[in-house]
């Protein structure tokens, strides 16, 4: 009887579109609104059923806080949206889309701040000490630019060139090796549980510009790295692996093995950092508590894992895809 008297009096067009009007309010558009973003654009990747069909990793960029869509429906694969934004850590959400209209909340979480320790073995030390304070400002300058959602703190560093077993650590061997490498370290130098624990030596695998992460909490840099280096050792502590030889990346990909212009950081790599659960933000920091976790390796592709060469915004000469 309420819709009769709405529509009482109306023309048969009139009483169409306000036909019309209901149908849409109740079937239109989907949306996301987002919560606690940084104020920079927001990028999400989406899994759903679209018009034309499913949808895998559907890229969207946007500056609203309450982003729209045409109306998904329910894929038969994965059904959830990943947002990503500078400042704030990657954020996993399900979106279970109905044949109605859908409105999901994506609230951010805040920046990730992670303790960590350099230890000085070789000096001089003010020098090394002002080295390893750049290495650590460009990696945060790249984790913003590139939306890792993470930041260093605090960061500290102590000096240990006066440590009578300093000298047996100058040359650092080969750290595929496993423990017996590195808890020399952790014994003779100093370790601190619960942290990044980064060794500054003289060289290592017979090299000074070359660093090496047990993809747990010790890594080793020589004393002639580049600044860049740091952020690729840590992203294997992020759980990353190499780039090497995929023709989606290149040197400037902080994962490339030998370079000097490392920089850029695919969206892929960023969901890998924080959803796998052997990445040091899960693993060592419990840095997400409550948060999803999914294994997802470098060539892992497909509807629970975004491809590694994965980029909502461009890397320099490659496109987003």
């Amino acid at each position: 009887m309420q819709d009769r008297a709405i529509f009482r009096g109306l023309s048969f067009a009139s009483w169409a579109v306000g036909l019309v009007a209901v149908v849409a309010l109740l079937t239109g558009c989907d949306a996301i609104r987002i919560y606690n973003g940084s104020g920079n654009a927001v990028g999400l990747l989406v899994d759903a059923q679209g018009s034309s069909g499913v949808l895998n990793d559907h890229s969207v960029i946007s500056t609203a806080t309450s982003i729209g869509f045409s109306n998904y429906t329910a894929s038969p694969n994965s059904n959830e949206v990943i947002g990503f934004t500078n400042d704030r850590p990657p954020k996993y959400l399900a979106t279970p889309w109905t044949t109605r209209r859908d409105t999901f909340d994506l609230t951010f979480q805040p920046l990730i701040r992670i303790p960590v320790t350099v230890w000085i073995v070789q000096g001089p030390y003010d020098q090394q000490r002002l080295h390893a304070i750049e290495a650590c400002i460009r990696t945060s300058a790249i984790w913003r630019a590139e939306r890792m959602g993470v930041e260093f703190g605090p960061f500290e560093v102590r000096d240990a060139t006066g440590d009578p077993e300093a000298p047996a650590h100058y040359a650092f061997p080969n750290g595929d090796v496993g423990d017996s490498v590195w808890k020399p370290l952790r014994d003779d130098i100093g370790f601190i549980a619960g942290r990044l624990n980064i060794y500054w030596v003289d060289t290592v695998n017979g090299g000074t510009g070359r660093g090496w992460s047990n993809f747990g909490a010790q890594i080793v840099m020589g004393r002639n790295t580049g600044d860049e280096l740091l952020s690729h050792e840590i992203g294997h502590a992020f759980s990353l692996t190499h780039t090497d030889g995929n023709v989606s990346f290149d040197v400037t990909n902080i994962m490339a093995s030998a370079s000097n212009t490392r920089q850029y950081v695919t969206e892929g790599q960023l969901f890998r950092s924080h959803l796998n659960p052997t990445s040091v933000l899960n693993a060592l920091y419990n840095a997400r508590p409550g948060e999803m976790t999914r294994t997802c390796s470098f060539g892992d592709i497909g509807p629970l894992c975004p491809a590694i060469q994965k980029r909502i915004w461009a890397d320099g000469s490659f496109p987003a895809n």
